[in-house]
C-alpha cells in the first residue's frame, strides 16, 4: 500500500533533500527517512518526494510517498517513525494513499517562503538559522513595486544557477507577496508557483533585495529577466540558502 507522508524539517544539518548516490554520501533529508522506514521494515525502501531543497533549505510542508506491506498498514506510521527520527525531522501527517499517487508528478505548484533580516548585527540566535541577515538597506517601497514585474508567465532563465538540464525554463509566478512590519526587522516574501528552477527563488530574493536597496532600478527587472543569462548577472546575489522555507505543496482538489 502506499502512503502519502507530509515532512516538516529544519535543513541546517542536511546536504538538501535528495539522497545522493555515491561512496560515503553526505546526510540528506530523504536518506534520514529511507533509513527509519528500513529499520522497522527489515528491507530496503524508497521514498519519492515532491521536489528537491538544497543543502540548508527547510522545510514546513514537504510531500513524498512511500510503498509498505499491505500486512503493515494498521502500525502507527507516525509515531513509529518520527521515534527514530533526530529532532529537526519530523513526519506531520501520515495517510493512505492512492495507490496512483505520486508526490512529484501529481503536484501542480508549490508555495515557498522567505525570510529577511534587516538587521545584520542584530539576529536573535534562535531566529539566524532561518532568516538572512541582509546587509543591505532595504526600503519598502521600492521593493513593492518590485514584486509585480515576476508574476506571471515568464522565462526565468536568468534566475536559474547551472547544474539542471531542462527542456524550458518557462514558469508562471502566480502571486508574490510581502509582509513588511516597520516595528519588526523581518520580512517575509511568500511565492506560489506552478515550478521553480534550481535556486530560482533564492535568486528572485537576491535581485529583490538589490532594487529595495538601489543597487539596481525597479524597471531594470524585465531587461534581466530578458537576458536569460545568469553569467550576466555578477552583480545579483544569490540569497542564502538557510532564509528559504518550502511552505506547501500544492495538489488538485482530487488529491
Amino acid at each position: 500500500m502506499r502512503l502519502r507522508l507530509t515532512i516538516a524539517y529544519t535543513g541546517t544539518r542536511y546536504s538538501g533533500w535528495q539522497i545522493q548516490e555515491k561512496p560515503n554520501p553526505p546526510r540528506t533529508v530523504q536518506g534520514m527517512l529511507e533509513a527509519a522506514f528500513a529499520r522497522v521494515l527489515q528491507n530496503k525502501v524508497r521514498l519519492h518526494g515532491a521536489g528537491r531543497t538544497d543543502a540548508g533549505v527547510h522545510a514546513e510542508a514537504q510531500v513524498a510517498h512511500v510503498d509498505i506491506p499491505e500486512k503493515r498498514r494498521q502500525l502507527p506510521w507516525q509515531r513509529i517513525i518520527n521515534n527514530s527520527l533526530p529532532e529537526d525531522i519530523a513526519l506531520m501527517q501520515v495517510q493512505e494513499a492512492d495507490p496512483a499517487f505520486h508526490a512529484r508528478f501529481d503536484a501542480c505548484g508549490k508555495v515557498y517562503t522567505y525570510q529577511i533580516w534587516r538587521e545584520a548585527q542584530c539576529v536573535p540566535p534562535r531566529l539566524a538559522p532561518f532568516v538572512w541577515a541582509c546587509p543591505y538597506s532595504l526600503n519598502p517601497e521600492r521593493l513593492q513595486a518590485a514584486l509585480p514585474y515576476f508574476v506571471g508567465e515568464h522565462d526565468f532563465a536568468s534566475l536559474q544557477n547551472a547544474g539542471t538540464d531542462l527542456e524550458s525554463t518557462v514558469r508562471s509566478l502566480h502571486s508574490l507577496n510581502m509582509q513588511w512590519e516597520q516595528a519588526s526587522p523581518l520580512v517575509t516574501l511568500r511565492v506560489q508557483g506552478s515550478g521553480f528552477l534550481k535556486q530560482m527563488v533564492r535568486n528572485m530574493v537576491g535581485m529583490l533585495a538589490a532594487a529595495a536597496s538601489g543597487k539596481i532600478a525597479v524597471d531594470f527587472i524585465p531587461q534581466a529577466l530578458a537576458l536569460r543569462d545568469r553569467s550576466r548577472l555578477p552583480f545579483i546575489v544569490t540569497a542564502p540558502a538557510q532564509g528559504l522555507t518550502l511552505s506547501k505543496v500544492l495538489y488538485p482538489d482530487s488529491l
